[in-house]
C-alpha cells in the first residue's frame, strides 16, 4: 500500500503594497467615520436650507474626518492587547501598522482637527473639541467602566448644535437637542456594544452593556429610543413643528425601531443583534434629520 507524501502547508507571503496600505488605513474604522462625516454633511444641508457655503462645509467635513480618524485610530492603539485574544484582523494586531505609528498618526489627527476647528469661530472650536474629548475618553477607559455611554450621551446631541452655532443660525427650541440626543446616544451605544458582549466580557471589559446583560441592554436600548421618539412628540406644542418633515420622520424611524424589535424576537442570534444595532443607528439619523428641518423650517 502506497502512501501519498502530504506537503506542509505554504505559508500566505505577507501583503505587501497598496494592498498592506488599505489594511492598515482600516485602523481609522472608514464605516463609522464616512458615516459621521455624511451626517455632518445631511445636517449642514438642513442647517443652511439646502445650501451651506462650500468653503466652510469643507472645513466642518475635515474636521468630523480628522477627529472621527484620530478616534478610530487611538482606539485601536489603546485596544491591541484586547483585539490580540478576539480581533487578530485587526490593522495593528496583524503587523500591518507598527503601535508607534498609529499613536503618532492618532496624535496628529487630533491636533490637526482642533487646528482646522480653530477657524470656526470660538463656539465651533470649544464644540468640536467637546465632541473629540468625548471619543478619547470613551477610548482611554469610559468604555470599560459603568459610564461607557457617557461619551455617546454627550456627543451625539453636540454634532447637530455644533453644525447649527457654526452656521449661525441657533435656535432656543435646539436646547431639545440635549435630552432628545441624550436618549439615543443611550440607545445607539447599547446596541452598537451588542455584537461584542460575549468577546469583551470574556476579555474583561466591564462597559455598562457587560453589566446589564445582552438581553437587559437590548430591552434599554429599545425603551431609550422609544422614550426619545415620545418626547418628540411631547414638546410639539412648544416648537412650531413643520408637521410635513417630522410625521414621515417619525413614522419611519418608528417603523425602524419595530424591526429592531421583531428580528431580535424571531432570530435570538449575534445576527440579529448586528441588525438591530444598523437598524436603530439608522433610526437615530431619520428622527434626527427630521426633528430638526421640522423645527428650523
Amino acid at each position: 500500500m502506497h502512501r501519498t507524501a502530504t506537503l506542509p502547508d505554504t505559508p500566505k507571503a505577507p501583503p505587501a503594497g497598496l494592498a498592506r496600505a488599505l489594511l492598515a488605513a482600516r485602523v481609522v474604522h472608514p464605516f463609522p467615520t464616512l458615516l459621521n462625516v455624511a451626517a455632518t454633511a445631511a445636517l449642514a444641508a438642513v442647517a443652511w436650507r439646502g445650501d451651506p457655503p462650500p468653503a466652510l462645509l469643507a472645513r466642518l467635513l475635515g474636521v468630523m474626518l480628522l477627529a472621527q480618524c484620530a478616534i478610530g485610530t487611538l482606539n485601536d492603539y489603546v485596544d491591541r492587547g484586547l483585539d490580540a485574544r478576539s480581533k487578530p484582523w485587526k490593522p495593528l494586531v496583524a503587523g500591518y501598522l507598527p503601535p508607534p505609528i498609529a499613536l503618532a498618526a492618532g496624535l496628529a489627527l487630533a491636533a490637526a482637527a482642533l487646528a482646522l476647528a480653530g477657524t470656526l469661530g470660538p463656539a465651533g472650536f470649544a464644540l468640536a473639541a467637546l465632541g473629540l474629548a468625548c471619543g478619547l475618553a470613551y477610548d482611554l477607559g469610559l468604555k470599560r467602566s459603568a459610564f461607557s455611554a457617557l461619551p455617546y450621551m454627550v456627543a451625539i446631541p453636540t454634532l447637530p448644535i455644533w453644525v447649527w452655532a457654526v452656521a449661525a443660525a441657533w435656535r432656543g427650541v435646539l436646547w431639545w437637542l440635549v435630552p432628545l440626543g441624550a436618549l439615543l446616544g443611550l440607545a445607539v451605544h447599547l446596541a452598537n456594544t451588542l455584537p461584542d458582549i460575549d468577546a469583551d466580557s470574556s476579555c474583561g471589559v466591564r462597559g455598562l452593556a457587560h453589566r446589564l446583560g445582552a438581553r437587559c441592554s437590548m430591552a434599554f436600548a429599545w425603551l431609550s429610543f422609544a422614550a426619545a421618539l415620545a418626547l418628540s412628540a411631547a414638546i410639539a406644542p412648544f416648537a412650531s413643528y413643520d408637521l410635513a418633515w417630522y410625521l414621515p420622520a417619525a413614522a419611519a424611524a418608528a417603523a425602524c425601531l419595530a424591526a429592531s424589535i421583531a428580528i431580535y424576537a424571531l432570530r435570538r442570534d449575534a445576527a440579529s443583534l448586528q441588525i438591530g444595532f444598523g437598524l436603530l443607528g439608522a433610526a437615530s439619523a431619520i428622527i434626527a434629520a427630521g426633528w430638526l428641518a421640522a423645527v428650523t423650517a
